[in-house]
């Protein structure tokens, strides 16, 4: 289990999407969204640890079709969100910083949707996690539980507290110039993204 909780934490830590999505809603929005779009990435991780436990995240890597409609949305979902970035950049600055309302549900589908249709979460979850696993089967959904629940606290622990720390920054992201360099830095690499996971169909 240490060496598991070393290995997600190493997987959860390194830069990749989630960390420049939460970025670029820290300076638009504050921590309020920044927290709920870190809720919605969790969410999907969960979604697709219960998928992996029951079996339904093979499909999409058994069957080729399925994985490529999945991971073209995503790709495409990517290259919307760093499109909205670099709009954001070339935009004039908004009066209201958090013009999408706190009450809004707005923040956590973006995340909610940025790992759903991310299948590189459920490949984890049946190329990595399963090395961890016992030999015996009898023992191995138990185990599989726990290593998910593992995962789980993980990701919690440094989406929160990325959110809360990237939100703390909000009145130095939000400048102007800033902002403008942060949505530009983030677009590129969004788009990015999804021009390299496009690629690899």
């Amino acid at each position: 289990m240490l060496a598991f909780t070393a290995a997600a934490a190493v997987i959860v830590i390194v830069p990749g999407p989630d960390q420049a999505l939460l970025l670029q809603t820290s300076a638009a929005a504050g921590r309020p969204a920044a927290v709920r779009t870190a809720a919605g990435v969790l969410l999907g991780i969960v979604l697709w640890g219960i998928a992996s436990v029951v079996g339904l995240s093979a499909l999409p890597a058994n069957g080729s079709v399925a994985f490529r409609v999945v991971t073209v949305i995503g790709a495409a979902y990517l290259m919307w969100l760093g499109v909205m970035a670099l709009r954001s950049a070339l935009s004039p600055p908004a009066p209201a910083p958090n013009r999408e309302g706190r009450g809004n549900t707005g923040f956590f589908l973006r995340g909610l949707l940025m790992n759903c249709l991310n299948p590189k979460i459920g490949l984890f979850y049946l190329s990595i996690l399963p090395q961890f696993l016992p030999g015996s089967a009898a023992s191995a959904l138990g185990a599989e539980l726990v290593l998910f629940a593992i995962y789980v606290t993980v990701s919690a622990l440094w989406l929160f507290g990325f959110a809360f720390a990237a939100g703390s920054l909000h009145p130095f992201l939000n400048r102007p110039p800033v902002k403008r360099s942060l949505d530009s830095v983030v677009g590129v690499i969004l788009l990015g993204l999804g021009v390299v996971a496009l690629v690899g169909v």
